[in-house]
């Protein structure tokens, strides 16, 4: 059985969830918490990797969170915008690739994010395009979106292969180590509130979000254990 996970505030978990995108549907599990006798999710507890992918959406470009959200972000003006850009001619645009780079960022932590579990959008970071003419010789420019024009005036089509910068799966300061998340240390707990504060894992602070919620007998707490993924959250028919 399926089912959308509401955290009290009307904020939903199924929502961002559904704007990661990837082929293999892998799945990260995450431990909430729920008041059985109001039916709602206090908070939920989670390792490293779903806060990394939660963390990731803070490097999106706003091209991007508009696209992923279906253009109803409710981002300002941001919707109109991006629908604009999508219903210009592509003659108004000073190139081709002009409007593909505004309808299409480059994610500035392209690299890091590629290595989420969950992937939080599904742009192809890693293929570089250069000028078919000046490819191979000294000081070529190239490019993440196909179409930009060349110093030599040529577009660029050819994707010759993963370069350093985008392609290499080496470790560096950034990455950590092997056991270590994506943008957090491994071997942490963190709890998340319904309004997706994120702190490291307490007894503390869950007795703290207990009085917050005026819970009086903390034996009245459910936990379940969901499994997240692209574009579902999951939750077995015996936590229902």
């Amino acid at each position: 059985m399926e089912a959308k996970l509401n955290f009290p505030n009307g904020t939903s978990l199924h929502r961002i969830t559904s704007t990661m995108a990837t082929t293999e549907e892998p799945t990260i599990e995450l431990k909430v918490f729920v008041d059985k006798e109001k039916s709602r999710v206090l908070f939920a507890e989670s390792g490293k990797e779903f806060v990394d992918v939660l963390f990731g959406f803070l490097t999106l470009p706003l091209g991007t969170v508009v696209r992923l959200l279906g253009k109803e972000s409710q981002a300002g003006c941001l919707d109109e915008l991006y629908k604009s850009v999508e219903r210009l001619p592509t003659g108004f645009f000073r190139t081709e690739a002009c409007k593909t780079m505004l309808l299409n960022p480059i994610n500035g932590a392209a690299r890091l994010c590629c290595q989420l579990k969950v992937r939080v959008d599904d742009t192809k970071h890693r293929e570089v395009y250069v000028c078919t003419s000046c490819y191979g010789h000294a000081n070529y420019a190239y490019s993440s979106v196909p179409g930009v024009v060349c110093k030599c005036g040529k577009s660029m089509t050819r994707a010759p292969g993963e370069r350093p910068e985008y392609g290499s799966t080496s470790s560096t300061a950034a990455d950590g180590g092997s056991e270590d998340g994506v943008f957090v240390k491994g071997d942490m707990k963190f709890i998340i509130t319904d309004d997706f504060k994120v702190a490291p894992a307490s007894t503390f602070l869950m007795l703290s979000l207990l009085d917050k919620f005026e819970v009086q007998d903390p034996s009245s707490l459910k936990k379940k254990t969901i499994q997240l993924s692209s574009d579902k959250v999951s939750i077995p028919t015996y936590f229902i």
